[in-house]
């Protein structure tokens, strides 16, 4: 990787992302920043926003932006490892807004978590992949029903919202 003060060989970066050199766009762009940062970089962010560490929110903005696959297996990491609970959340909070379309089968896996927080923060991914239009509704049904009788209140609100969202006209398809 190049230096702050060496030039970008973005032949080499295209290669090492596994990208057409010819072509571009974001998902492109966030792929190749995150790879220029680095896992270890991108898996401490995770970490220092977890930790409530000062800037911890320009963290979780560099996360958001980027939806890098190590921030997201590094958010698995700790809700299925962390014995702290607010770890737990946090992560899941955090994956939230770095998920992408990938990770839809997640969310009933958080839903079925026997911890409310989870459960809430799960069905939270849910609504931002609808809302940024990287799943559809056919691709959220199942996550749905699952909401719509769910034992948390929470959820099932969340669920009330979603419909009502999936239903409005002028939204995002």
């Amino acid at each position: 990787m190049a230096s702050r003060n060496e030039p970008v060989d973005w032949q080499a970066l295209a290669d090492s992302i596994g990208a057409d050199p010819n072509t571009g766009g974001e998902r492109t762009a966030r792929r190749a920043i995150a790879f220029l940062l680095g896992d270890e970089a991108i898996r401490g962010a995770v970490d220092w926003y977890v930790e409530g560490l000062p800037a911890s929110e320009h963290a979780r903005s560099v996360l958001r932006l980027l939806q890098p696959d190590a921030a997201r297996s590094r958010c698995l990491e700790i809700y299925r490892t962390d014995p702290d609970p607010e770890r737990r959340h946090l992560a899941v909070e955090l994956l939230r807004v770095v998920a992408t379309a990938d990770d839809l089968p997640l969310v009933g896996e958080f839903l079925a978590d026997a911890d409310p927080a989870v459960q809430t923060w799960g069905i939270g991914i849910l609504d931002q992949l609808l809302f940024r239009g990287q799943v559809d509704a056919d691709d959220a049904e199942p996550f749905l029903r699952a909401a719509e009788h769910h034992p948390n209140p929470q959820v099932r609100e969340k669920h009330t919202f979603l419909v009502e969202f999936l239903g409005s006209p002028g939204r995002r398809d």
